[in-house]
Order: C-alpha cells, then sequence, then structure tokens
C-alpha cells in the first residue's frame, strides 16, 4: 500500500471574483437586502491580494454595477496583476433581456490573461514518461510541462426561461430574492418539491464559445483552441441558489467542436450534474447548518487513439481544460488545473456547511466596504477518475480522493471563497 499526500490552495483571483456570477445562480433574478424598497443603480467593488505559485504576490480589484439596462442587468469585472509577470482581465454583463423578447437573456463573458510557472498535464511520451499519456487517471504527478501560458475566452450564454413552476407567471420571470444579514428572508425560487411543472425554474441554454491557450513550448501534441457551441436543460430548484438550504439542481449538456482539424476536431461532450442540499436547522451558535452533495459525470464519445506518423495520438478530443476533466477549483480542489482528463470522467462532493451566530468581520470599520453580511465555514470531501471509456467499475476503480477546509462569505450581495485542499491516494 502507498499514498500520496498533495497539499494545494486555490487562494488566487479566480476564487475571489469568479463566483460573483456563481454556475449554479440563475439568469433572471435580483437580491434585495431586506430593508429596500427598490434597487437603484449601484457600483461595488472589492480589492483584493493573495500569494500562488503562478502569480507570486498578487493584487487585483473587482467590481459590480448593477441597474442598466434594467433593474435585474449587471456588468462585472476584475483586473489582477502579480510580482512575476502574470496577469488577467475579465468581463461579464449578465441579464440582458433579448429585444422584443419576455423570457429570452443573453450574457456575453470576455477573460484574457497570461500565467507564468503553469503545470500543463498533456502530451504522449514527454521525456522521462516514454509509454505514458500525462493526464490520464495513473499518470505520474511529476508528469507536466512547466510553460508560460497565454489564454484566451470569449462565450455568450443565451438563456430561455421555460413558463414552468416559480417562472409559469409572466410577473415571475425576474425572481426577487430578499435576504436579511446575507440569508433568505422571502422570495424562494424552489426547494418546495421536486416537480419542474410546480416548483424551481428551468432554462434552455446555448452558449456558443471561442477559447484559445498559447504556450511557449512547441512539443505539445494536443489541441489547445476550440470553437464550440453548448446546449444545456437546467433545472434549478434551490430555494436560494446564491446560498442554497434546501432543493436541488439537474443539468445535461452536449457541447459541439466546429474545428475543422482533422485529427483533434469537431469533437462532443455529454455531461450531467445532480446536487442536492439539506437543512440541518439552527442552534443557539449557528444561524446555518446545511449538508450539500454533487454527482457530476462527463463523456467524450468522439475520443479516439490512433497511429499518427509511427506515434499513437489521440483524435478527436477536446483541449486539456476541457471535457473529462478533473483538477482545480471545480472539481478536486487538491489537484493541479485540469489535472486529469480522459474520454470519461466522473466526481463526487460532499459539504458541510456552516454560518456561525458569531461574525466579527461585520463590525469592523476597516472592512465596511466589503459590505460583509456572512461568513461560512465548509468542511469538504471529494473522490473522482477518469477513465478510457464510460464504465461503472472501470470509473471506480482507482479514485483520487482529497478533502479539505473553505471559507466563504457574502460580499455586496456576492458569494467568495478560498479553499485549502489535501489529496490522497491510497492503492
Amino acid at each position: 500500500m502507498s499514498n500520496r499526500t498533495v497539499l494545494g490552495s486555490t487562494a488566487a483571483a479566480f476564487l475571489l471574483v469568479s463566483l460573483v456570477f456563481p454556475a449554479l445562480s440563475p439568469a433572471q433574478s435580483i437580491v434585495y437586502q431586506s430593508d429596500e424598497t427598490r434597487l437603484v443603480n449601484n457600483f461595488s467593488w472589492l480589492p483584493y491580494a493573495f500569494y500562488s505559485g503562478s502569480f507570486g504576490l498578487g493584487f487585483g480589484v473587482g467590481g459590480v454595477y448593477t441597474g442598466r439596462p434594467a433593474e435585474e442587468s449587471a456588468a462585472l469585472g476584475a483586473a489582477t496583476v502579480g510580482t512575476k509577470g502574470s496577469y488577467n482581465v475579465m468581463f461579464r454583463y449578465s441579464n440582458l433581456r433579448v429585444p422584443g423578447t419576455s423570457r429570452l437573456y443573453i450574457a456575453p463573458l470576455g477573460m484574457f490573461g497570461r500565467y507564468q510557472d503553469q503545470f500543463i498535464y498533456a502530451g504522449q511520451n514527454n521525456p522521462g514518461f516514454e509509454g505514458q499519456r500525462a493526464g490520464a487517471n495513473d499518470s505520474d504527478q511529476e508528469n507536466y510541462l512547466e510553460v508560460t501560458q497565454w489564454d484566451n475566452r470569449l462565450e455568450f450564454d443565451l438563456t430561455y426561461l421555460l413558463p414552468i413552476g416559480h417562472a409559469a407567471d409572466d410577473d415571475a420571470i425576474i425572481n426577487r430574492y430578499v435576504i436579511k444579514e446575507g440569508l433568505l428572508d422571502s422570495g424562494a425560487s424552489g426547494g418546495v418539491a421536486w416537480n419542474p411543472l410546480t416548483s424551481g425554474r428551468t432554462t434552455l441554454t446555448v452558449t456558443p464559445q471561442w477559447r484559445e491557450q498559447t504556450y511557449a513550448n512547441d512539443d505539445l501534441d494536443v489541441p489547445l483552441s476550440t470553437v464550440n457551441a453548448q446546449v444545456g436543460l437546467e433545472y434549478n430548484n434551490f430555494d436560494f441558489p446564491f446560498n442554497p438550504s434546501r432543493g436541488s439542481y439537474q443539468r445535461v449538456s452536449f457541447k459541439q467542436d466546429f474545428e475543422d482539424d482533422e485529427l483533434t476536431g469537431e469533437w462532443q461532450l455529454w455531461e450531467a450534474e445532480y446536487a442536492k442540499v439539506f437543512d440541518v436547522g439552527r442552534t443557539d451558535r449557528s444561524i446555518q447548518r446545511v449538508l450539500a452533495f454533487d454527482f457530476w459525470t462527463a463523456y467524450v464519445p468522439t475520443w479516439e487513439t490512433a497511429e499518427v506518423d509511427g506515434k499513437e495520438v489521440v483524435t478527436k478530443r477536446p483541449p486539456p481544460y476541457d471535457g473529462a476533466v478533473l483538477g482545480g477549483i471545480d472539481r478536486m480542489r487538491a489537484y493541479e488545473d485540469n489535472r486529469f482528463h480522459d474520454k470519461a470522467a466522473i466526481y463526487y462532493s460532499a459539504e458541510w456547511r456552516w454560518i456561525p451566530e458569531w461574525q466579527p468581520l461585520r463590525r469592523s470599520k476597516l472592512l465596511e466596504f466589503a459590505d460583509i453580511s456572512y461568513w461560512q465555514w465548509v468542511l469538504f470531501a471529494e473522490a473522482g477518475q477518469v477513465a478510457p471509456s464510460w464504465d461503472v467499475e472501470e470509473l471506480h476503480s482507482d479514485l483520487h480522493f482529497d478533502g479539505g477546509i473553505s471559507l466563504r462569505g457574502m460580499l455586496h450581495t456576492a458569494v467568495c471563497r478560498i479553499d485549502f485542499a489535501a489529496g490522497l491516494n491510497i492503492h
């Protein structure tokens, strides 16, 4: 029996800013403080600092402007620089209603950056690792290329809200959540029952995307760019998606790449996800306790191997940052970004989320600008595996495990987080 421990921290700019537009947050929604009668045009900003292997000492600022062109619209942006020469800029405009429609919304996103000392788990037969594909489930953790990386991305979410459940009536297209000290006071949009016809909000989303990564390395034999479109059906039955205490979330999606590269282009991806939360109840020392579970799986049906010029290569596959991928702030947090990738993947997580009654940050004069509603302590555990086929037995034969602690908080109605995780494999 052998074991491996990998210490990691996802304390980076994306943690402090990317959750300003949470992955599970529904479109067409507004968050009110309990003492507000209406929202006004509002600008909020948040400076931050952190340390990471890529940025060194990093500094940044994020901001959000709400209320234009409609009450539910929000423009968000952030810029980050580091002492190692890394930098990034990100921008998103959410909840922009398509003219002439009532339920169709668009949300453009742009991200551009340069990152030093990136670990890229890609390539076949890298020096010292002949006969091994970097990123495979059993690949050596030292089988990576350290590169300078440029990463540019543009995408547009086109979302249609179905007239069922909590959004059945036209006057409920914009869901209005009212919060008090960061917790839902009224306006729940789900969690009543599992039935898309009576509870929750169901959306159909089409997302065209262009993304390209460039590395200062000419030896990689994997695709680094993609032009694709994703079609997804999402049933969000959480009561308050920004910080749910009851309900569930389901999503299925299909992605098609349109690059005409004969070997690597035109790949396909299927994904499915299920999440469930349980309210454990309050105590004298806590204002919220929640158990949360998540399951996710992905499959690339076009992924095949072929011999080209005497070398075995993978054809019709996504870039290493897309597809059936594990590692990074979303899944398997103790591991480097995109540490594992293959034809299929499976992932499980469990979290214990606790918001204590004691919250000294809210009373700090130095942090008044951050408008901290609460802080939340989270214990989490994760398990996941990638495999060359979608087979239940094979996908559970050599699972990777990790666990850790997360600190989250609501700042200006945006949920931000910082995670610390350790990974352990036992064979």
